[in-house]
């Protein structure tokens, strides 16, 4: 429960934060807000990371190397990630305009004084400081105050969405909450969910400046099929992806089964022998 209880504490502090920036011109440099983001983020990762000192550094923010199969794993999520966010968005932009509310668009990098400086506070900087804080952290402490799985997963996504704003479009970063604590889940690795993380805000910057042009050009319901099919074959794969993970984990569990009990029949003989 204290656990549970310091995870809400920090989000809230940070979430106040950030709402009183708004309120003052401050969010007009869209430089300082991020950094002054991403800087609230490291700080309330290290704060938790403070309440469980028995925990080790790369244990806690679950720094591991990822294998081939979970590369492959990443890579097919980070697709549905996309494709999925991106039609979640574009139903939410079809409803909003059904209903006639002159909402804005999904995402855009405007605002930045240069490129350079969108891509530092659009693609570089979310994917590290937050997949460090909400993947690492927050899923560590709430997976030690012995949640379900679904309850943490669950969890981090919905503080993933209200500290997102919740904006016009929060449908879309529930969404990506989920799959990404899925993501370091089933791999075990933040570097899973920071590579996916970094892999859709780059395609959605790509789509922020080129979107407009597929939409003149007369290919924007084709690019919705596309990413339609992508999606399905994405999932589809997925699920193959994950059977094989299931054998390899209970080949794995099986294995270390069979090494303790050899160790106990090794450690019983040599204690009958004496």
């Amino acid at each position: 429960m204290k656990k549970i209880l310091a995870v809400s504490i920090v989000s809230a502090f940070i979430f106040a934060v950030l709402w009183i920036l708004k309120l003052f011109d401050v969010t007009r440099n869209l430089l300082i807000l991020n950094l002054v983001g991403a800087g609230l983020f490291l700080i309330g990762a290290w704060v938790l990371k403070i309440l469980s000192p028995k925990m080790g550094t790369s244990r806690f923010f679950c720094i591991k190397p990822i294998n081939l199969l979970e590369t492959r794993l990443t890579l097919c999520l980070s697709i549905i990630l996309i494709c999925g966010s991106f039609l979640i968005n574009y139903a939410t932009s079809l409803f909003y305009a059904y209903i006639s509310v002159d909402a804005p668009t999904a995402f855009s990098a405007d605002g930045y004084s240069s490129p350079l400086i969108a891509i530092l506070c659009v693609i570089v900087l979310p994917p590290l400081v937050e997949e460090i804080f909400f993947r690492g952290a927050v899923m560590t402490m709430l997976r030690t105050a012995k949640l379900k799985p679904v309850a943490v997963v669950g969890a981090s996504a919905f503080l993933f969405m209200v500290l997102h704003g919740p904006g016009w479009y929060f449908l879309s970063d529930l969404f990506a909450g989920i799959l990404l604590g899925m993501l370091v889940y089933l791999t075990g690795s933040v570097y899973s969910s920071v590579a996916a993380h970094f892999l859709s805000n780059l395609i959605s910057y790509i789509l922020a400046h080129y979107g407009e042009r597929l939409v003149d050009a007369g290919i924007g319901d084709l690019t919705v099929h596309v990413i339609v099919i992508c999606l399905v074959g994405a999932v589809c794969h997925l699920l193959h992806l994950l059977k094989k993970l299931i054998l390899l984990r209970d080949k794995e569990d099986r294995s270390r089964i069979n090494e303790n009990s050899r160790r106990w029949e090794e450690q019983k003989t040599k204690g009958e022998q004496k």
